[in-house]
């Protein structure tokens, strides 16, 4: 790396014409060249991208998590097969493709009817869709919004037509994300799902959580309302957003 940083500074100082004597990362910046040890990050993330396009036939696919394993078996040594301490302690080029592969978002369609403008959920839909939040922090308001929504939830118990669904998710420290959805009807809990996933967005994390308690609740055909309570109304908007957005798999599962 030391002879590396040498070769980029020369190239830098012919680049410029300075002194021998002038910052390295000055000169750098003047000439425009990425420090090296960037631009070897950089490649390297480069490379460990190109794995979702390998075909599934490669024998490396069954190494990684079986979310990127693409339908293989998992091999004995397989990432997925270790235990949390095991993956804790591995230094392998394999769990830094693995990690890399985490953080690839799904593709946007920009071309999906339901982001088409007049054919949007918002356009379909926009006398049932309602968002309740605060109308600011002070304490009186926050107390008439608590007051709104224990009414709210009151409404949909009393009504066997309704339902309501809290839903929370969170990223715990060791970047593994916690999502818990209760769905009540009739005063009683009537399903419990959690779900745990690692490397993912808080964001990602709240979407998941409404989408786990939406499915089951639009599958009962008997259901005519359903009210949802999270805390995050940035992240229930996001479902009618038609911007270009990394989510838009999770946001179009919930939409249809």
């Amino acid at each position: 790396m030391y002879e590396l940083k040498k070769m980029q500074q020369r190239a830098a100082l012919w680049i410029t014409g300075a002194f021998h004597m002038a910052s390295s990362e000055g000169i750098e910046a003047i000439a425009g060249l990425i420090p090296i040890h960037l631009h070897l990050c950089k490649l390297n993330g480069c490379h460990h991208f190109c794995y979702p396009s390998i075909p599934p036939s490669y024998a490396i696919n069954s190494l990684l998590d079986t979310a990127h394993a693409k339908n293989q078996p998992p091999h004995r040594f397989a990432i997925s097969n270790l235990m949390d301490k095991q993956q804790a302690k591995l230094r392998s080029p394999i769990k830094d493709i693995n990690e890399c592969l985490n953080k690839v978002l799904p593709c946007f369609n920009p071309i999906h009817t339901l982001f088409s403008p007049g054919l949007q959920v918002v356009d379909y839909f926009s006398s049932r869709i309602f968002f309740h939040s605060p109308l600011s922090f002070s304490d009186k308001d926050i107390h008439s919004h608590i007051q709104k929504l224990n009414n709210a939830f009151r409404q949909s118990q009393a009504s066997p037509h309704s339902t309501a669904i809290i839903a929370d998710g969170g990223i715990k420290k060791s970047n593994i994300a916690s999502v818990v959805t209760h769905i009540w009807a009739n005063n009683s809990i009537t399903n419990q799902l959690s779900l745990q996933a690692m490397n993912i967005m808080p964001i990602k994390a709240k979407l998941m959580s409404m989408r786990l308690g939406l499915i089951p609740a639009i599958d009962n055909k008997d259901i005519c309302k359903i009210t949802v309570i999270t805390d995050s109304i940035s992240a229930a908007r996001k479902i009618l957003e038609s911007k270009t957005n990394p989510l838009q798999k999770i946001i179009l599962s919930i939409a249809n």
